[in-house]
């Protein structure tokens, strides 16, 4: 449980930002970010992911898991095309493959869908101008939109990176397209964006009979001017990290500003901590997030693929008056201990103070 925590600043503070070529962003992009979406428009379950190297080179893959009652195999395309920086538009300028293509024309047209749909996304989110968080409702809206089967309503959200394209629901309310993670890839060896294979995650016997834990004396800890309620239960690893056996852990910690603007940088935090990364991944479509007086507060899951299990994680970000930074609580539980002692993680985090 322990390693699903890396450096809060250093991920945040490391913002190598391009830019995205034909438009401009509200918030940075950032080389290696990519995102997934789960396409409905295929009959079997299918996602379709972009990763972004730069502003002249991309990377597209459509991965569809293996049916076994339906007799589909599991099939995995991958291109890396590049593109003109200096267009207005998006002009593909080649391409190559990085995966096997089978000799059907389901593949072929798998890989046309995968440039059409790219055109389409950049050519829709550049009319749409600069998306921030004030105008994303505005934004967004019904559009006629071909792959998608004529008119759809587009919902923008300024935190998804690259496109901030969200969601796309038909004219009865089904949904056609979904963001359902995004993240961003440390390196070239870095084989997360390829891996990713959904969310059905296989049930893991460390999820069998969790334990339940029974209330006790509590007392108050201390990180700075944070605190929260913890029992004996709890054992402190540093001076700002508990745990709670294997079930569960709590770190206090101070993120620095990054924009002036709270809400701003409110938007810019919030999409950095949902980032997936290495073996895990971000629900992001089950997502919720808040902003309101100074306050910040994200509740997620997030799917371990090495492990095969779910953690719950609850983030409280709230604006410190002394410094230009926010002062920050995270607690993340497996999925099965939080289910069986919601009661008695929900107390902890209604305990957090700042």
């Amino acid at each position: 449980m322990k390693k699903i925590f890396t450096s809060i600043v250093s991920l945040i503070l490391a913002n190598a930002a391009f830019a995205m070529p034909v438009f401009k962003s509200y918030l940075p992009d950032t080389s290696g970010e990519y995102l997934y979406y789960r396409d409905y428009s295929f009959e079997r379950e299918s996602y379709v992911g972009i990763l972004y190297y730069d502003d002249e080179t991309f990377q597209l893959r459509y991965y569809a898991p293996q049916n076994e009652e339906a007799f589909l195999t599991e099939k995995d395309i991958e291109l890396l095309v590049s593109a003109d920086p200096e267009a207005d538009h998006l002009e593909l300028t080649g391409e190559r493959f990085l995966s096997h293509l089978s000799p059907s024309d389901e593949d072929t047209e798998i890989v046309n869908y995968l440039h059409d749909l790219l055109y389409e996304l950049f050519a829709r989110r550049s009319r749409a101008e600069i998306i921030t968080y004030e105008n994303q409702d505005e934004k967004s809206g019904y559009t006629d939109f071909m792959q998608f089967g004529g008119n759809v309503k587009i919902i923008y959200d300024c935190m998804v990176p690259l496109f901030n394209l969200r969601t796309i629901y038909s004219e009865g309310g089904d949904i056609l397209f979904n963001c359902v993670t995004f993240g961003q890839i440390k390196n070239t060896a870095d084989t997360s964006f390829s891996d990713f294979k959904g969310f059905n995650f296989a049930s893991s016997k460390s999820d069998e009979n969790p334990k339940i834990y029974k209330k006790s004396k509590e007392k108050t800890v201390l990180f700075e001017k944070q605190s929260i309620s913890l029992d004996k239960n709890w054992t402190q690893q540093l001076e700002n990290f508990w745990t709670l056996n294997e079930d569960s852990l709590i770190a206090l910690s101070e993120i620095p500003d990054y924009y002036d603007d709270f809400t701003k940088n409110s938007c810019f935090l919030i999409r950095k901590l949902l980032l997936s990364s290495e073996n895990s991944y971000t629900d992001f479509a089950s997502t919720e997030s808040f902003i309101r007086d100074k306050n910040i507060k994200i509740i997620s899951k997030t799917g371990q693929t090495k492990s095969q299990r779910m953690i719950v994680n609850t983030k409280i970000l709230t604006k410190n008056p002394e410094k230009k930074s926010m002062n920050y609580f995270s607690i993340a539980t497996y999925e099965s201990a939080y289910k069986a002692n919601q009661g008695y993680f929900e107390k902890i985090i209604k305990s957090y103070k700042r």
